[in-house]
């Protein structure tokens, strides 16, 4: 079987969508597929990611920026307002407050802004990434010159990455299978005007509507989807990969004991947050509730805002007790999870939320240190996490702050470091497992393609 992935992202590029697809690569690869990818160099992500599959097989290319203008007109903007004369005389140092006393630099602002506005809905449609189509599409057709896929998988977000496969398996008669490793008109996170959003609404069914199967990371996307194409579809979690997660005794404390008293209870999160929608407030504020016993727990946030961790901590009174790292490479993010002693997952306390999955919830599984979760208590990672009893889930500050007091204890009882999950809190969960589904579905998906086509060519002449 032959099979040409198209995805914005991919390694060395370090990041989570990158993770999945450059695994699925690498597993395919494993069981004797043939595999292509078409990527695009993205210069904004460090390259710290491992390739596991052969440079040769990966075809890297360019991509415009079509936002280029827009950071032009922000320039223009920002010196027009820099030079707006104040109410009271002089020089504004900084943006004016749009007030009738803001002048014409204000008002030549406002219109640059509401200008900048209607090209970014107006351009980046399906996304600011459509820049990379023509590349994308360039790119495929080169390395299909002397080889031909029996399936094209696209995997996005981006969604620049379906037109490509939409349009390639047109030019070359071949099924393609639509990823949704995030959701695109229905994403609840994306906000835009009513006429845009119906617009992509639009694009989305027709692009995904001539996909052959849909792919996505959880059971309730995978009957929304079913639901809204009709086709088939196949739930595939991302799963972690055995290789980076080999089972290990739990190493030492961070500290030895020392004076009776066990180390820090360290708490762990890796990756962005989202203003309003990954929330740690509660944590803070539970940590809050527990006196002097908090300064016996330390939050460690690595590559977040630091803008959005800082200030609900300090509001809550526990700021010392939080620190923010700049990003690590994907190697040593599993160490320290490893080494932590509770790995925290936020997610968006809202229905809208239900059926997202995070990656990162499998690397907490991989790694087996207790997780506690706050955010949709009826969602899917609050079950797996009930369900495999690999830690707590909750929205509430007095309840989050009693877990504490319970996981301390468990840290002095077991000498200084807080017991890890069973393996059986894995089981079933490795990308191998998962990917082993995904293969069977593209078999699925292409042999009724390849069906018709040896009927067209035996049809009586």
């Amino acid at each position: 079987m032959k099979v040409l992935i198209l995805s914005w992202y991919f390694p060395p590029s370090n990041t989570i969508g990158a993770i999945r697809v450059g695994k699925l690569a690498k597993y395919l690869m494993r069981r004797n597929v043939d595999v292509r990818v078409v990527t695009a160099r993205e210069p904004d992500l460090s390259k710290t990611l491992p390739l596991e599959i052969p440079a040769d097989r990966v075809t890297w290319t360019r991509a415009v920026d079509v936002n280029r203008p827009i950071d032009i007109v922000g320039n223009l903007r920002n010196r027009l307002l820099r030079r707006a004369p104040k109410p009271g005389g002089g020089a504004a140092p900084g943006a004016s407050s749009g007030g009738s006393g803001g002048g014409r630099g204000s008002l030549v602002g406002r219109v640059l802004s509401t200008v900048s506005d209607y090209y970014l809905n107006l351009s980046n449609l399906p996304d600011r990434y459509v820049g990379w189509l023509p590349w994308a599409i360039a790119g495929a057709r080169r390395t299909c010159r002397d080889w031909k896929p029996d399936l094209i998988y696209v995997t996005g977000p981006p969604f620049t990455a379906f037109l490509a496969g939409h349009h390639l398996s047109r030019k070359l008669g071949v099924p393609w299978i639509a990823e949704f490793r995030d959701r695109w008109a229905d994403d609840p996170y994306f906000e835009a005007p009513d006429w845009r959003m119906a617009l992509l609404d639009r694009m989305e069914r027709r692009v995904a509507g001539s996909a052959s199967g849909i792919v996505t990371v959880s059971e309730p996307w995978s009957a929304f989807y079913r639901a809204k194409y009709g086709k088939p579809v196949a739930t595939i979690y991302n799963g972690y990969d055995p290789q980076d997660f080999p089972l290990q005794p739990d190493p030492p404390p961070a500290t030895p004991p020392s004076s009776g008293s066990s180390p820090d209870l360290t708490i762990t999160y890796a990756g962005v947050l989202y203003s309003g929608r990954r929330d740690p407030s509660a944590l803070f504020e539970a940590l809050a509730l527990l006196g002097p016993e908090r300064q016996r727990i330390r939050i460690e946030f690595y590559g977040s805002d630091p803008g959005l961790v800082m200030p609900p901590a300090e509001k809550a009174g526990v700021g010392d007790r939080v620190t923010v790292h700049p990003a690590v490479p994907y190697k040593q993010s599993l160490e320290i999870q490893r080494r932590s002693d509770v790995l925290l997952l936020l997610q968006w306390n809202n229905p809208r939320e239900q059926g997202n999955v995070p990656a990162k919830l499998f690397e907490y599984f991989g790694v087996l240190r207790p997780i506690l979760g706050i955010g949709l208590e009826d969602g899917v990672p609050a079950r797996l996490i009930r369900e495999r009893q690999a830690g707590f889930f909750s929205n509430d500050p007095e309840a989050i702050a009693g877990q504490l007091r319970r996981w301390l204890a468990a840290k002095d009882a077991a000498g200084g470091r807080l017991p890890g999950l069973p393996p059986a809190a894995r089981e079933g969960l490795s990308r191998d497992i998962q990917f082993e589904r995904l293969l069977d579905f593209c078999i699925e998906v292409t042999e009724p393609v390849a069906a018709r086509r040896v009927s067209n060519c035996g049809a009586p002449t």
